[in-house]
């Protein structure tokens, strides 16, 4: 939200994040300057800048050059983010325009936005071997359609509440033309939806975003305690938000019920109607909501509890629920792997790449094998080689089990099977008899812990476990996975030893997936 010579305006953003109050109100307060809220606001700013957003920039900058490439004068760039400048492209007719702004709309409150692309009415956008283009499609009319570039695969929902409201801008302008507007999207598909569609779904949305403004300014908030709870109900939208340390903070500020490991939004508000508002008070509670039975609560309950113990002490903790899968658990076998896949979704070829296959065998001391690919071609032979060197163990060590943590691995071998048509029938037989044991299931079905998550390095306090790579977390991984990719032509020293940090945090994963399955059978 922006506040300007007493007039309100929003942007697309806003709206995207509109499912939250805490974000929606805490913009708001920003343009009155509540007192002691700048200060906050400051201590916890962060330029919102993550992978997602630098790939969606780079895709939006490649889809320019395309059309710049192929289009020649036919594509243009407004001279300054004015909408003026853009609306007198729109009134010579340019073709397309890339990088402009428009401003308006028909809500209650002024909008104002970045299309990626205003195209002509007689032209369509179509890809070929040169990349995008736009080529000549019927009849000159009045007017622009609207088009945004989005990395994503499908088109979501409000990417396309994002394109209505560039069109409802086109049609206060009387400049809307009668086609389709759309997304391109990161697959490389172009979406197409009607005008008429695009507004009504965008209204809907917009006028419950304006009221929740609307009530909220009329409420004459007098300082932050006018704000409410600091806190994101939840965390869609943290990666576009200047503020996500601030949730966090405050969750632990509050000792909120946020915190609870596998605890929902609705699950949240509905123990708040009885009164049950943090971590401490869900761990005391003996009884049911309205929407929650006293055994679902029971559940969260006891989970809150050992949590608060951890809190409270530092020491972690866990109760043993369900003894069943602990004593399925096989005795340790020779041949066992304890097997880690690392992927990169954002990576050029169409589909992302599995770009490293890293295990650890155990029969002749602990040895860590890992396969290394940076196109299709080496994923496929990282794949298939993976694949036969599991087979042959197998002719040796017939009872062995691979071990991994979580769904990650064998979701990433069954679509690599039907993208090379390659041992599609021998991926589902391991699967089938069981060859793979997956640590995640068996330790949610059998354990609570005193931790906000499940994730292996959650459990790593369990077991002592200290990793020795330089790379801590999934995301830091993929951080310097991303470096070594930048400097793999231009400076291919830098680039080996990003690549060694990845191999390190990767064999952390699975020297650790072997001290877990090892702790456990100790339960």
């Amino acid at each position: 939200m922006k506040l300007r010579d007493g007039a309100w305006s929003f942007d697309s953003r806003d709206l995207m994040r509109a499912q939250c109050p805490h974000c929606t109100k805490l913009s708001v307060a920003r343009e009155l300057k509540l007192p002691q809220l700048q200060s906050l606001l400051d201590s916890f700013y962060e330029r919102p800048d993550n992978l997602p957003i630098r790939y969606g920039n780079r895709f939006e900058d490649s889809l320019e050059q395309e059309l710049l490439e192929n289009l020649g004068d036919l594509i243009q760039k407004p001279d300054s983010y004015d909408p003026a400048d853009t609306q007198k492209l729109m009134l010579a007719n340019v073709p397309v325009i890339y990088q402009g702004s428009l401003k308006g709309g028909s809500g209650s409150m002024i909008f104002s936005g970045r299309p990626d692309f205003l195209l002509r009415s007689d032209y369509r956008f179509e890809f070929t071997k040169t990349g995008l283009t736009a080529k000549k499609s019927g009849d000159l009319t009045a007017g622009y359609t609207a088009w945004d570039a989005k990395l994503s695969k499908t088109p979501k929902p409000e990417y396309q509440v994002q394109v209505g409201l560039y069109v409802d801008v086109l049609e206060t302008l009387g400049l809307n033309a009668p086609g389709t507007h759309g997304l391109i999207q990161g697959s490389r598909e172009i979406n197409e939806f009607t005008g008429d569609v695009l507004l009504a779904n965008m209204k809907l949305k917009r006028s419950a975003y304006l009221d929740e403004v609307a009530d909220f300014i009329d409420s004459n908030p007098a300082s932050i305690a006018d704000c409410g709870e600091l806190i994101c109900t939840a965390t869609s939208y943290c990666d576009i938000c200047e503020y996500p340390k601030l949730c966090s903070h405050q969750r632990y500020e509050t000792n909120s019920l946020q915190l609870v490991a596998g605890i929902s939004k609705a699950q949240v508000v509905s123990l708040r109607t009885t009164g049950i508002n943090t971590v401490r008070e869900l761990g005391a509670f003996d009884g049911g909501t309205e929407t929650m039975s006293s055994e679902k609560v029971a559940v969260f309950a006891r989970q809150a509890r050992l949590q608060q113990h951890t809190y409270d002490t530092g020491e972690h903790v866990y109760e043993v629920k369900n003894r069943g899968p602990l004593t399925e658990l096989p005795e340790e076998n020779k041949g066992d792997l304890f097997f880690d896949l690392e992927g990169f979704v954002f990576s050029a070829p169409a589909g992302g790449l599995e770009y490293l296959f890293g295990y650890l065998t155990i029969d002749s001391g602990s040895q860590f094998h890992w396969s290394w690919a940076d196109d299709r071609l080496a994923e496929k032979e990282s794949f298939e080689g993976f694949i036969r060197f599991l087979f042959a163990r197998l002719v040796t060590y017939p009872e062995l089990k691979v071990y991994h943590y979580a769904n990650y691995e064998l979701a990433a071998l069954r679509r690599l099977a039907k993208r090379f048509d390659s041992f599609i029938d021998e991926v589902e037989r391991l699967i089938s008899d069981g060859v793979f044991v997956d640590l995640y299931l068996l330790v949610k079905s059998s354990l609570v812990l005193s931790q906000e998550s499940y994730s292996i390095k959650k459990l790593e306090n369990y077991y002592k476990f200290e990793r020795a790579s330089t790379v801590k977390e999934a995301m830091g991984s993929m951080d310097s996975y991303e470096s070594y990719l930048g400097k793999l032509e231009s400076d291919p020293t830098a680039a080996e030893t990003l690549k060694r940090q990845v191999l390190d945090y990767n064999q952390d994963d699975c020297v650790s997936t072997l001290a877990l399955t090892r702790w456990l059978r100790t339960l």
